[in-house]
């Protein structure tokens, strides 16, 4: 009994270890730098979602978000790129901070997105001016220039 609960054992850590190893390698690195609003500042986060052609070809996703939205606190980060969108300019690039009813939102206006595809990996770089929400109050401000950098370690292809 004890050397088969050993085994047990064991084989679990290998388990553990194996999928500790795998979240490791295919971890993908948000770098969020905003000059201005309520939540200046620099921001690291990392999750597992980065893709490209989920939605059509040529299309890039990325994104993050807490489990458990405070507020005040970075919640969450979503950048997408349509190559094809059927209105707008097929561009997103937002940084949320608090929950529902506590929401800030920046948004880059008309943001410039840089991606450098390495095949396997690849690196997302969204640029622009963004505009601040405060839901809370319902007010807009001026949330200066906002840079969003994601290092995909693993890109998921469709």
């Amino acid at each position: 009994m004890r050397s088969m609960l050993r085994v047990m054992t064991m084989g679990l850590v290998s388990v553990v270890a194996a999928l500790d190893v795998a979240a490791q390698a295919t971890t993908t690195k948000f770098h969020v730098t905003l000059a201005a609003g309520p939540h200046k500042g620099t921001y690291d986060v990392a999750s597992e979602f980065c893709d490209a052609g989920l939605h059509k070809p040529g299309s890039w996703n990325a994104r993050w978000e807490s489990d458990r939205p405070e507020k005040g606190k970075l919640s969450a980060i979503l950048v997408g790129i349509d190559p094809k969108p059927m209105f707008g300019n097929g561009l997103t690039a937002v940084v949320e901070f608090g929950g529902d009813s506590h929401k800030v939102l920046y948004e880059l206006q008309k943001p410039v997105p840089t991606v450098t595809d390495k095949g396997k990996t690849a690196t997302l770089v969204f640029k622009g001016a963004a505009r601040v929400a405060d839901y809370e109050t319902g007010t807009f401000v001026d949330g200066g220039e906002a840079v969003i950098t994601i290092e995909c370690s693993k890109v998921q292809r469709y």
